[in-house]
């Protein structure tokens, strides 16, 4: 990561800094849009002040089919008793070749939730940080993936819990089709001060062809033992006899497994906290099938 991250900083071309000021609430989303033509490096760095509270959404796409590379690193730096919502959208063409960064460094009761949705690109490198480094800070680490045809995916999920009393919960789901790839790793570190924690991870993909591969590798490490850390993966293919009782009903093969799919993530959607990417996602989803 070291190597793409000082190839980002040289060629950086698209910085934003978005500042939130002390006891301020954002009523509105503060959207973000980004339309890829060519090669492109963005950097983005939001910080908020104590006592604020806003949501941010980015989203991103290919204005054409062309071959690019997207680089991005999202820095925030999250003050006291905030309330922060921070989603994503990547939704690049199978030509890009996609590079990611996103750390927040987050204050004393203050709660950070991630939504972090890959649906495109041919590569993408992602790793989402959240460093709770005060008193009774959350983050909600959510992604969804969806990958198709050759699309390769290297997802990295990292909670450290740098003060005590902290609560991280990491849930990733996915599905892949066609040939496409997943490699899913997980990390919830509990340094030695972090007493009274609490660190959670789970990863969930489904595989909906025979040439579809994944590999989840979630990860503890506790260096004080008054706390609370789970784990689990799983990686598996459609259940045959719930397949079978929906078309029982009516249903054919291809819209089965649509509902089929649209159940696997249900539970994930409904813990969006922004509105506008919870009710677009079964649209997004749905495209995804085709």
């Amino acid at each position: 990561n070291e190597k793409f991250t000082s190839f980002h900083n040289a060629f950086l071309n698209n910085l934003t800094y978005i500042y939130i000021p002390k006891n301020t609430e954002v009523k509105e989303p503060i959207e973000l849009s980004s339309a890829i033509d060519s090669n492109a490096f963005g950097h983005l760095i939001v910080v908020a002040e104590d006592n604020s509270k806003f949501t941010l959404v980015e989203d991103s796409s290919s204005s054409n089919d062309d071959s690019a590379y997207n680089s991005k690193i999202v820095e925030m730096f999250i003050g006291k008793n905030c309330n922060v919502n921070y989603g994503n959208v990547q939704l690049l063409n199978q030509n890009t070749f996609n590079f990611t960064i996103k750390k927040a460094v987050v204050g004393a009761n203050s709660t950070l939730n991630w939504m972090d949705c890959c649906f495109g690109s041919k590569v993408t490198l992602s790793e989402v940080t959240a460093i709770l480094d005060g008193d009774g800070a959350v983050t909600n680490n959510h992604g969804i993936f969806f990958g198709s045809k050759q699309q390769q995916f290297d997802l990295v999920n990292k909670s450290i819990h740098n003060a005590p009393h902290t609560v991280s919960d990491i849930f990733t789901k996915g599905v892949l089709t066609g040939s496409s790839k997943c490699l899913y790793r997980g990390l919830v570190r509990i340094e030695s001060n972090a007493f009274g924690s609490n660190g959670y991870q789970k990863e969930d993909t489904l595989l909906l062809s025979e040439d579809a591969a994944a590999d989840s590798i979630p990860n503890l490490e506790i260096e004080n033992n008054d706390v609370r850390c789970t784990h689990g993966a799983s990686i598996g293919r459609i259940d045959r006899e719930k397949l079978f009782y929906m078309k029982s009903r009516g249903l054919n093969d291809e819209q089965a497994t649509r509902e089929y799919v649209k159940g696997f993530f249900e539970p994930l959607i409904q813990k969006i906290q922004i509105q506008n990417l919870r009710d677009n996602m079964h649209e997004m989803i749905g495209e995804r099938m085709k």
